[in-house]
């Protein structure tokens, strides 16, 4: 068979063409998808940034808010011990003092109310 001939054929042309125009359209189909592949991961990646950089602002508020109370709470604690211990000293209990089941137990709820932050609920009137 002759080379030349073949090389020269116009069918053979049209398919070296039909083949050479399939195999670009490959390659670009195939750049085109590891381009757009890139871009979305690249605004996967910023859009993990953006949620870490918001999720990190909303716990450094959180954390200001629970600084700022436990602030209040120290400045609270030794009032509390102050006014008690004023009142232990004006008003002293008498030495006969017992405390009955009754008022012992509204005591014991009073301090657990408080120890537990519930400070809203009213204490009992007793």
């Amino acid at each position: 068979m002759n080379w030349v001939a073949l090389l020269t054929n116009k069918y053979v042309i049209q398919g070296a063409a039909a083949l050479l125009v399939i195999l670009v359209a490959w390659a670009y189909g195939a750049w085109q998808y590891h381009s757009g592949y890139g871009d979305a991961e690249h605004d996967r990646a910023v859009a993990d940034l953006v949620a870490y950089r918001h999720e990190s602002e909303r716990l450094a508020l959180i954390s200001d808010e629970l600084e700022a109370r436990i602030a209040a709470l120290r400045d609270v604690q030794p009032k509390i011990i102050e006014r008690y211990n004023r009142v232990v000293v004006e008003k002293p209990l008498p030495a006969d003092c017992r405390l009955d089941p009754e008022r012992l137990r509204i005591i014991t709820r009073a301090i657990e109310a408080a120890n537990s932050g519930q400070s809203g609920k009213p204490l009992p009137k007793d």
